[in-house]
């Protein structure tokens, strides 16, 4: 594997932890307010995160690369309200995308067909959380509409997230 490919993929590892950090802070905010339903949304993409983090360092494994182990830093937490907390993670998960896509333009132009085929599948799941975060994210802005429709919402969430 081409060195700046093998660091940025250790890098793009490392982000997946942070990213895990960051979505179980999430869910204990969630968790602190009594919201369960986005609480265990948000436990949920933290666990799809340390999963892609397992996948990717198995992936290195696979090819005998060298892994490297950074800090893992302590997430923000300062948010305003719910509307925020969603924002910042569909944010981050934007972020996050854009990342495996230079590192999907890195392998190819080191002609690494095995990492583009590999990071085919991360980019794919990753569509599918960004959908979710952005129809979230429409919801909480629009429940002014309703007052009661963010618990509603919430119960809706814990029902999807329990099946």
């Amino acid at each position: 594997m081409d060195t700046k490919l093998q660091e940025e993929f250790n890098e793009r590892i490392n982000l997946e932890f942070n990213s895990a950090y960051l979505y179980f802070a999430m869910s204990t905010y969630f968790s602190e307010i009594y919201m369960s339903g986005f609480s265990s949304f948000m436990k949920e993409i933290a666990l799809e995160k340390l999963n892609n983090a397992q996948t990717m360092y198995d992936y290195l494994v696979l090819r005998d690369e060298k892994l490297i182990f950074e800090k893992i830093t302590e997430p923000d937490s300062d948010w305003i309200n719910i509307s925020d907390v969603f924002s910042v993670s569909l944010s981050h998960e934007e972020y996050i995308q854009e990342k495996t896509r230079e590192l999907f333009k890195i392998a190819q132009e080191t002609n690494d067909v095995g990492v583009m085929s590999f990071l085919k599948n991360i980019i794919i799941k990753s569509e599918f959380v960004l959908s979710k975060l952005r129809k979230m994210v429409f919801r909480i802005k629009n429940s002014n509409i309703i007052p009661t429709s963010i618990e509603l919402l919430d119960n809706a969430i814990l029902e999807e997230c329990s099946n």
